[in-house]
């Protein structure tokens, strides 16, 4: 039964922080490109007012900032460890600070001479939607596992025009894997530029604008036009993630026609479980057999090859009008099989990713065709709720508005809707909330006060439930924003709103005042499922509110048999007056490890307390079993914290051999056989004392042991399963322990 990563689990909750903390590594937070934090536990609507919210610093930058800040926890740089956030400029200079001070960079770096946009020029002339200088515009993405930042800039140098791949060391600006790159490309057409029946990208009629893409171990940039100056065509490129010398795949838009571009609004292309991609492309040509403008498409990972796609029915009528459809991208809605995207005309679309429907009369052939506004889908967020998600936009002259899914169609009118509209829909949006517990989201918006621009910027929250503004940055003075920037998102992470601006600073802000503030609780979870049922003993529970513990997170350590400290950095947590061990505690959540001595007792009474102040009890129901499968993301959906038969992570390229063992690992498992002790580390086999069955796709699998997990803390549980067979692809895993059973949103991949 030994598990063969020691103290894994200990790590995963104290260093992810469960829900309480976040990362940012990418524009829109996933490459579902929800724009939704989920893992917020110190911004509520009861904790965001003018008396307590606010603008803490600002970070001075060298250019104007479009691209989406991003945030990783825990970085190494110069043998010290930061919470950083990376800000990249129109200057071409990447940036990394500490996030939470208002120091000077840790490290910076320029890329070179920036473009000057006077070079520009487009259909209408010269081309002026972005002044006076273009370098980094899209946003960049980091692979936290190796540590990299990819990031595409845009150089004029010796009188020629550059875009280059850049991979940079998030600990000291670094170059690697073969960086930078020249992004040169070139696809065979009879199209706008072709020469010979090839067409060759041309850097000095494109921008690099859409979000970069991380997936399937390559880089993905997408490229469109600025101003739709001609000659110009939609361009996607993939590079290996490893090394970047390696071209792998180019994909053209419109080789034989012309446009077809991909701007997006910034928002970048996204990416399934299975590797697929999806873009949408603006007005240009199109016969949708090799020339798709104005059209969703369904790309393969590896060869950028169409695999499917849909078309408004309107789609000459939309290019004619300058009614471009590829304006806000592609969001994929976790946990179902849908994809919702928007246009300047206002309408949304809802299509079934698995079978797209390409054209027909009236858009008849997708899930439903919803106009919600005149003109103007730019952007979108999503907050995905148990009962059915809630998409929120925002269009032209209009308040913000909130959608909500239900039976596969979004609801005729909005659920709710803000009092104070204003007019401008060229927004940056973020949705913050912590999981899916009701009270506690907001939506992030930043907006101009004044047309045209540039013009000063304001940021709005508001109340997710019911989109009542709770606050903005022009309440008191001392909060102002500075020059809006155009589609470019806020970032929030872990207590703090990121806001880009066009005067060469990020502004930052977040909770101005706690003190004297005595802790409060307001949600109780299993720490993998994110359910919120009845707890069981020896289940790793996460508890979230506000001032329950330091503002730094504090984990435990963990001997070879050494009992877990009920005690960590001033919290404590108690069930029926029984001290509960902690794995990490911070300000917004803490980890404990419900009390094995409470089996039986029907109802329990929580208490937390932080340096002698003490939060409101809880009362909790019991049960003998409360089974949470752990994800890989420590998120409680995608694909398991499953290991193979060789002891390597579980995942769609990586996947298991029918009839081969793996290992799951859960929570919630109840009392072993013998009885486990609360806060020792487990050196024997103990066996749960209940039944125990697993599915995979429904499928039965023989269930080899399943226990405590040899050098883990008491209360996670290991099961070693044989893959059935009968059973491929990525399939859900279902846990069941004493007739209680776990979450179906863990997947395991099999071949």
């Amino acid at each position: 039964m030994s598990s063969p990563l020691k103290f894994f689990f200990v790590a995963l909750l104290g260093v992810a922080g469960l829900l309480g903390q976040t990362n940012a590594l990418t524009g829109g937070y996933d490459n579902s490109r929800t724009n939704a934090d989920l893992n917020e536990t110190i911004l509520s609507p009861s904790s965001v007012n003018s008396n307590a919210f606010g603008r803490l610093f600002a970070l001075a930058v060298d250019g104007q900032i479009y691209a989406q800040p991003l945030y990783q926890q825990n970085v190494s740089i110069s043998g010290g460890v930061h919470n950083v956030v990376f800000v990249a400029t129109m200057h071409n200079t990447v940036y990394a600070f500490d996030a939470d001070a208002p120091a000077t960079p840790l490290w910076s770096v320029n890329l070179g001479p920036s473009v000057p946009t006077s070079a520009y020029t487009s259909g209408a002339g010269p081309y002026t939607d972005i002044s006076p200088e273009n370098g980094i515009l899209g946003t960049p993405v980091i692979d936290p596992v190796t540590g990299t930042l990819y990031v595409v800039a845009a150089s004029f140098e010796s009188g020629r025009y550059f875009y280059r791949l850049h991979a940079l060391d998030t600990g000291s600006g670094a170059e690697r894997f073969g960086a930078p790159v020249e992004i040169s490309m070139k696809t065979t057409g009879v199209g706008d530029s072709s020469v010979g029946g090839t067409v060759v990208f041309d850097p000095l009629q494109h921008i690099q604008r859409p979000a970069l893409l991380l997936a399937n171990g390559q880089v993905y940039i997408a490229f469109g036009s600025h101003g739709d100056g001609a000659p110009y065509h939609g361009w996607i490129v993939a590079y290996s993630a490893q090394n970047v010398a390696k071209q792998t795949a180019v994909f053209n838009a419109s080789p034989n026609g012309s446009a077809g571009a991909f701007w997006q609004a910034g928002r970048g292309l996204t990416a399934d479980a299975s590797g697929n991609l999806f873009a949408v492309t603006s007005n240009g040509s199109s016969d949708f057999t090799t020339d798709y403008s104005n059209a969703v498409l369904k790309l393969d990972g590896t060869s950028l090859k169409v695999d499917d796609w849909f078309a408004p029915f309107d789609f000459q009528m939309l290019s004619d009008a300058d009614d471009d459809l590829g304006t806000a991208g592609a969001m994929l809605i976790p946990g179902t099989k849908y994809l919702v995207t928007g246009g300047k005309s206002g309408v949304l679309y809802l299509i079934d990713q698995t079978s797209m429907g390409h054209v027909a009369a009236n858009d008849s052939e997708i899930l439903q065709r919803l106009q919600i506004g005149n003109f103007g889908i730019f952007n979108l967020a999503l907050w995905n709720l148990p009962d059915g998600p809630v998409l929120y936009a925002h269009t032209g002259n209009a308040a913000v508005t909130a959608w909500k899914l239900s039976g596969g169609q979004f609801s005729s009118n909005p659920v709710a809707q803000s009092v104070n509209g204003f007019s401008i829909p060229f927004q940056g949006m973020a949705l913050s909330a912590n999981g899916t517990q009701p009270g506690t989201g907001i939506l992030w918006v930043t907006g101009a006060n004044t047309w045209p621009l540039p013009a000063p910027g304001m940021l709005h929250a508001y109340d997710a439930g019911n989109l009542n503004e709770i606050w903005n940055s022009s309440m008191n003075p001392a909060d102002a924003l500075g020059g809006f920037v155009k589609f470019a998102n806020p970032t929030v992470a872990n207590g703090k709103v990121y806001v880009p601006t066009m005067d060469g600073q990020l502004i930052v802000y977040g909770i101005t005042s706690n003190a004297g503030n005595p802790p409060s609780v307001t949600g109780i979870l299993n720490a993998a499922s994110y359910a919120s049922k009845a707890i069981a003993p020896g289940e790793v529970v996460a508890i979230f509110g506000q001032n329950l513990g330091p503002s730094s997170l504090a984990t435990n350590s963990f001997g070879d048999s050494a009992a877990a400290g009920e005690r960590l950095a001033g919290t404590e947590v108690l069930f029926n007056g029984i001290p509960a061990p902690l794995v990490y505690t911070s300000t917004g959540a803490v980890a404990a490890i419900v009390p094995f001595e409470i089996a039986g007792a029907g109802t329990a009474t929580m208490s937390v307390s932080y340096n002698g102040q003490a939060a409101s009890s809880q009362k909790v129901n019991l049960i003998d079993t409360a089974p949470g499968l752990f994800s890989a993301d420590s998120s409680g959906s995608g694909p398991g914290a499953i290991l193979n038969a060789d002891f390597t992570l579980n995942t769609a390229y990586n996947p298991a051999q029918a009839g081969s063992f793996v290992v799951l690992y859960a929570t919630g498992g109840g009392q072993t056989n013998p009885p486990s002790s609360s806060g020792a580390v487990a050196t024997s086999a103990m066996p749960l004392a209940q039944k125990v069955s697993v599915t995979f796709g429904g499928v039965q699998a023989d269930v080899l042991y399943a226990g405590n997990a040899g050098g883990e803390v008491e209360g996670i549980v290991q099961i070693n399963v044989r893959v059935p067979s009968g059973v491929s692809g990525t399939v859900p895993v279902s846990l069941t322990v004493g007739g209680q059973t776990s979450q179906s949103t863990v997947t395991i991949s099999i071949q």
